[in-house]
């Protein structure tokens, strides 16, 4: 991508789209890393909890101190065993310090169970009376950060009514809390573009790069030949008025997918905390299972095909209902932009539905709204990871639970350097900072070399690949070191680019730090005994 010299400042860039990208030459690709599944840390195995459907509805908020979880119980959908739709709509909430130990919060604010904090009690109104209402399920909540935010309304949820017919009488409503659990009414119906749509885990947040807060929602868009679930968005002050309402836009190969099938059922758009002028998001993304590339699912869908995934009474039971009900097929995947309306995808799966009895089903693979930072599984002083919870046992008979997935600080995508070298050379920039940092990964036998550029392209004296140690290692903060030292005080503020050679390693992310001096590092002498050297004679 060609622009402007870059105000790089001290932010942290990574490789989740072209920006920052330059050129690539070599054995290097950008590639897409995958969450690893961990254990399952939490289960609906309380009474009032008990459903088999909290796919895509649950969300994660930090509010400065623990992580809350708020997560939909109570939508049991039909299965063999119990046929019958049953729908009592709660949301509950859980807390966690760690992301991996979750104690649900003791609230007591409804009949409908201890740590409920939104039920059909306080939503019944927003739905015509002769519909079952599900508002509380169809929710989403953040924490706002906006500096004018009054301190009682910093938790906020946004409820949305989805199921009458008419779509004049569906809607999305904003309830705030001063806690986090007492919630109450904040604004009537919103006004959106006529384009919005309801169906979904629509959300918002604060957006601390334009001062005004963000809402991603459900859409349908014409994608020949036919509609397919997409992502709108608003931008608005105050939740009363809201502008700029549009289709978020994709890269053109992302963009070609949905005329072939590809539908995105939420969004979950969050800014990156390390790297908050990146916006990430992780929808689930949703394939109908037609034969016929880009048309709804029919009985003539219905084949051998099936035979790959598991529970197949299960699944003969639902296609019934409906044929897509069996032969729908969801996973996750990772968009990321900086201005909020242009969006790189990135096509290959980020997260995929694991290998179980009860898997494979419509919602499966689905993440939940936000991530949290976990300390390390190998620990032994291994820096902090960032955790995902994925719910499994959507359409069964059995509780759902919720699995972590843990990756990488940074680790969304990597520029993957092969065992033959492979370079990647970056736009030109400014920086504020004393020390170039790298969140990087080398093999034992690999490595990595640094050179910085002037603003003609040309190699700065002291930092050029003649000059550079080779690095091994792995770490979030590993240094570019030269002979002359790791100091590039003297080059802040002056236009420069980064080349980096690469063998056998990923690098994640860049930052220019402040300078920290290294430690004296003391001579040695070395015995280098004979019998050290294990080598024939």
């Amino acid at each position: 991508m060609t622009h402007d010299v870059y105000d790089l400042g001290s932010k942290r860039e990574l490789f989740t789209d072209d920006f920052f990208i330059g050129t690539l030459l070599g054995n290097c690709q950008r590639r897409i890393n995958n969450p690893i599944p961990d254990d399952i840390v939490f289960s609906l195995d309380e009474e009032h909890e008990k459903c088999n459907s909290s796919s895509c509805f649950n969300s994660i908020i930090f509010d400065g101190k623990r992580y809350l979880f708020y997560y939909r119980t109570g939508l049991n959908l039909p299965t063999k065993e119990n046929p019958a739709v049953k729908e009592e709509a709660c949301l509950c909430v859980a807390e966690s310090y760690d992301g991996i130990n979750f104690k649900r919060c003791q609230v007591n604010l409804f009949k409908s169970g201890y740590n409920v904090v939104l039920d059909t009690t306080k939503t019944r109104h927003l739905t015509p009376a002769h519909l079952n209402d599900i508002c509380s399920a169809v929710t989403t909540a953040f924490y706002d950060t906006n500096p004018a935010c009054p301190e009682n309304e910093r938790y906020k949820l946004i409820v949305t009514n989805e199921r009458p017919p008419a779509s004049a009488e569906r809607g999305m409503y904003l309830f705030v809390s001063a806690n986090g659990f007492d919630f109450h009414q904040k604004t009537g119906k919103f006004k959106l573009d006529e384009r919005s749509g309801y169906d979904s885990a629509n959300q918002a947040f604060f957006d601390h790069n334009i001062g005004k807060y963000r809402l991603y929602h459900r859409c349908f868009k014409w994608y020949g030949p036919d509609w397919k679930r997409y992502i709108f968005t608003h931008v608005t002050e105050d939740f009363e008025t809201f502008t700029d309402g549009q289709y978020i836009e994709f890269d053109s190969e992302f963009d070609s997918y949905f005329a072939i099938g590809q539908e995105l059922y939420t969004n979950a758009i969050r800014p990156y905390f390390r790297a908050p002028h990146i916006l990430l998001g992780f929808p689930m993304r949703y394939n109908e299972g037609s034969m016929t590339p880009g048309l709804y699912a029919t009985t003539a869908d219905w084949n051998e095909r099936i035979l790959s995934r598991p529970g197949l009474e299960e699944r003969i039971f639902r296609a019934k209902l409906s044929v897509r009900y069996a032969i729908a097929s969801t996973d996750t995947v990772l968009i990321a932009s900086r201005d909020g309306f242009k969006f790189k995808g990135h096509g290959e799966s980020f997260i995929t539905p694991p290998p179980l009895d009860d898997s494979w089903v419509y919602g499966s693979g689905s993440v939940c709204l936000g991530m949290m930072v976990s300390p390390a599984k190998n620990g032994y002083g291994a820096p902090d990871e960032l955790s995902f919870l994925v719910p499994e046992g959507n359409w069964g008979n059995d509780t759902v639970r919720f699995r972590r997935y843990r990756l990488r600080m940074d680790g969304f995508v990597s520029l993957h350097f092969g065992m033959n070298t492979g370079s990647w050379l970056s736009p030109k920039f400014t920086f504020k900072g004393g020390m170039l940092t790298f969140n990087v990964k080398t093999g034992g036998f690999g490595g990595f070399r640094v050179e910085l550029r002037d603003e003609k392209g040309n190699p700065i004296p002291g930092c050029t690949f003649a000059d550079s140690y080779e690095l091994i290692g792995d770490g979030i903060d590993i240094a570019a070191r030269w002979r002359n030292g790791k100091d590039v005080r003297p080059l802040e503020g002056k236009i420069i680019s980064i080349a980096f050679l690469g063998r056998n390693c990923d690098l994640y992310s860049v930052k220019f730090e402040d300078f920290k001096p290294d430690p004296a590092l003391p001579d040695i002498v070395s015995r280098n005994n004979k019998e050290d050297i294990q080598k024939p004679e």
